[in-house]
């Protein structure tokens, strides 16, 4: 039998299956050979991430396995490779991150997300979903931890720069409001749509 690896970590391998109906679903498999004792945990989290739209959700979970939807897409890497960097792009990542932050769930490498967004299709339009709870906690920081990542891209590195995104951003993880976020999005935006106008 024959399996495409979709990913693997230092405690788990993922793969493509087909479930029942001939649905393409992901496997996640715990290595035997890591220190990760159960991936219900992960399982648990990913069922609160996918309520509010996303996570993909998961079909069944144990310690040794998640089945969850598979999502078909690129990543934000490869969406910023193949398009370059867009608005829509870049927002959609943004408002997962928000979503994750509504609800208190920290996901903890969003700081590096070039492989754990995914996109359900790699047009305009499509959905950002973020994958890979392994590493998560509770909390806001979401939002924060992508800006800071989004800097590192060489179109986006006046990020780092702007002193009233910073101000914004640290007040956000603060208080973690909807009106923050509107504002540190609107900023994000400007300088995707005038790049020139914030350099140096």
């Amino acid at each position: 039998m024959n399996f495409r690896v979709l990913g693997k970590g230092h405690a788990s391998v993922v793969v493509a299956g087909v479930a029942k109906g001939n649905h393409v679903v992901a496997v996640k498999s715990r290595r035997t050979d890591g220190k990760r004792g159960s991936l219900v945990g992960e399982g648990l989290t990913m069922v609160e991430a996918s309520r509010v739209g996303v996570a993909p959700k998961p079909l069944y979970y144990d310690d040794d396995l998640i089945v969850m939807e598979a999502i078909a897409g690129p990543s934000l890497g490869d969406m910023i490779a193949i398009h370059g960097v867009r608005e829509w792009i870049i927002v959609e990542a943004l408002r997962a991150a928000r979503a994750l932050d509504t609800i208190g769930v920290l996901h903890l490498e969003l700081s590096r997300p070039w492989r754990n967004i995914l996109y359900t299709g790699p047009h305009e339009g499509s959905k950002a979903m973020i994958v890979d709870y392994e590493s998560s906690g509770r909390g806001c920081g979401n939002v924060t931890n992508l800006v800071g990542g989004l800097a590192k891209l060489r179109e986006l590195r006046t990020l780092a720069s702007l002193e009233k995104l910073r101000l914004r951003v640290r007040e956000y993880k603060e208080r973690c409001t909807r009106d923050l976020y509107e504002d540190i999005e609107e900023m994000v935006v400007n300088i995707i749509k005038n790049p020139h106008q914030h350099q140096r």
